[in-house]
């Protein structure tokens, strides 16, 4: 295959083609199904006509020959349809998907950083699926419902007169308007209320004790039944849409038959027989426009999303414009303006950590901390590229989190070479093998199997089996007694081939005396930043 065949424009070609024939083979699909329809019910009417007469001339060779050659293409066509389509769809979904990876791992980190969270990124996966299936739930029915109205109505205008075809014809369009009428957001409404509902139940059945002690249990139950009710409502609306798009089938196939026998010169009964089937194929047909018109908006409500500029997000995530650096020899940064919340608002800082050494930034709760190390954070990610296969920054902050699983399952997402065995000799160094921790203990969602110095530790672990040039800790030694946080402060400190950046309440006495450390407080004014 040649590389022009690789390219991007030329798959985009491919993917087009695809759907292309997909259309045109569900087309022909529903052209051969109403087409049988009604060719039988004429045939059957025919047969039982010539049956009843004393002498015809009827020949039954020519229709059942049209009968098979209907049903062979039905069955060819819609097999065909599903292949081609959902192939179609699947290429459309994998390009959303790689579009949206690309643009997280492209984006600009200052803007972006904190943005991408679990919860943002399985809605923009489930709007990549929206995104591609629209091909099948949408496009496909509107273009089979246009052919199989242009040809019904031909057929229906050359069998009988124009009068029924016009009544059909004008039958689809109102079904058409309806369908374009109907709420757009109702399917993405209850699929939201449905999402809502299961999430809470996992999270009340995973903290049922904790809730039940909080005595909240009675605030749960009637919000539950709240959301019940709301999914009761938003079910309602969607059946009595259904309803009015089955009561306008009924008066406009209604409506058809009538003009059909009111024609000038009335159609004998087998020509009766073939329009009133070939109506209602064609109206069953027409009926799909309003769960199209839903996924269209759906749709399109998704590909807004996906193409948005940056994530939306309800949290504020502005990080400070800071200037950094990072050399073979440390890092350092300069100009950070000090937030409202710090004792000399208003003031610029900076420091300088030497490679292998430590910098612990203290200061009261709200002085600031976090918002120094995420800005550090980000701001090195930009400016610094990775070395010798080792990342050039990982940062752990104060709410990391753990995937559903095993530890040795997280663990792995960090580095995926180390055996459960290596991994436990890693557990044993943070003192996690005094709880009975090992790489096969399972966490539960979110890590809440594992106590809050637990979690601390798993996470630090992860991190530091990393080998980051730089690491940056928020609180390291939440959750732990003051024998465990000494352990673990020795391992942050004395890593000699990784600068490490630590926030902290306050300077812990094991860190006083230690050596290659410098301290940045932020909140108070008998010490200044080295």
């Amino acid at each position: 295959m040649s590389s022009g065949s690789r390219s991007p424009n030329g798959r985009d070609r491919r993917a087009r083609s695809l759907a292309a024939g997909g259309l045109a083979l569900a087309v022909v699909a529903e052209l051969s199904s109403v087409g049988l329809l009604g060719l039988s019910g004429w045939f059957i009417s025919a047969c039982a006509v010539a049956g009843a007469a004393t002498v015809s001339s009827f020949s039954y060779i020519a229709p059942s020959g049209g009968v098979r050659a209907f049903a062979l293409a039905r069955v060819a066509g819609n097999y065909s349809k599903r292949l081609v389509l959902h192939s179609a769809a699947l290429r459309r979904i994998a390009a959303a998907r790689a579009d949206l990876f690309d643009r997280a791992a492209g984006a600009d980190r200052a803007e972006t950083d904190g943005l991408w969270s679990g919860e943002l990124l399985d809605r923009s996966m489930a709007d990549a699926d929206s995104a591609g299936m629209a091909l099948i739930e949408s496009t496909t029915h509107v273009a089979v419902t246009a052919a199989l109205t242009t040809g019904a109505v031909l057929a229906v205008a050359v069998s009988t007169s124009l009068v029924p075809a016009a009544v059909l014809a004008a039958g689809v369009v109102v079904m058409a308007v309806i369908a374009h009428r109907t709420p757009g957001t109702a399917r993405e409404a209850e699929q939201h209320t449905r999402k809502a509902l299961r999430a809470e139940f996992v999270t009340a059945v995973d903290a049922w004790t904790e809730l039940a002690s909080l005595g909240a249990a009675e605030q749960l139950a009637a919000r539950t039944t709240a959301r019940f009710t709301r999914l009761d409502i938003e079910r309602e609306a969607s059946a009595r849409r259904r309803h009015r798009t089955t009561l306008a089938t009924g008066l406009i196939g209604t409506a058809t038959l009538t003009a059909t026998a009111a024609a000038g010169s009335a159609p004998d009964a087998p020509t009766f027989v073939f329009v009133a089937l070939l109506a209602l194929g064609v109206l069953a047909q027409a009926e799909q426009l309003a769960p199209a018109a839903e996924a269209r908006a759906t749709a399109k409500a998704a590909h807004h999303r996906l193409t948005a500029s940056a994530p939306h997000t309800a949290s504020d995530t502005a990080v400070p414009e800071i200037r950094s650096w990072s050399t073979e020899h440390g890092i350092g940064f300069a100009d950070y303006p000090l937030p409202p919340m710090a004792l000399r608002p208003g003031s610029v800082l900076g420091a300088s950590v030497a490679r292998g050494a430590t910098l612990v930034v203290t200061g009261r709760s709200g002085s600031g901390k976090s918002t120094l190390l995420r800005a550090l954070a980000s701001s090195l990610r930009q400016s610094t590229d990775a070395r010798d296969g080792r990342p050039a920054v990982v940062a752990v902050s104060a709410d990391d989190h753990l995937f559903t699983g095993t530890l040795g399952s997280n663990w792995r997402l960090a580095d995926a070479a180390p055996t459960d065995d290596e991994i436990d000799e890693h557990l044993a160094q943070l003192r996690l093998n005094d709880s009975g921790l090992t790489a096969t203990t399972p966490v539960g969602p979110g890590g809440r199997q594992l106590s809050g110095g637990e979690l601390r530790r798993v996470c630090l672990g992860r991190a530091l089996a990393r080998h980051p040039h730089v690491l940056i800790v928020d609180e390291p030694t939440t959750g732990l007694d003051d024998r465990t946080a000494r352990h673990v402060l020795g391992i942050l400190t004395n890593l000699p081939d990784t600068t490490v950046v630590l926030a902290l309440h306050d300077l812990p006495a094991c860190l006083e005396s230690a050596g290659h450390m410098t301290r940045l407080p932020l909140d108070h004014t008998s010490q200044d930043a080295s």
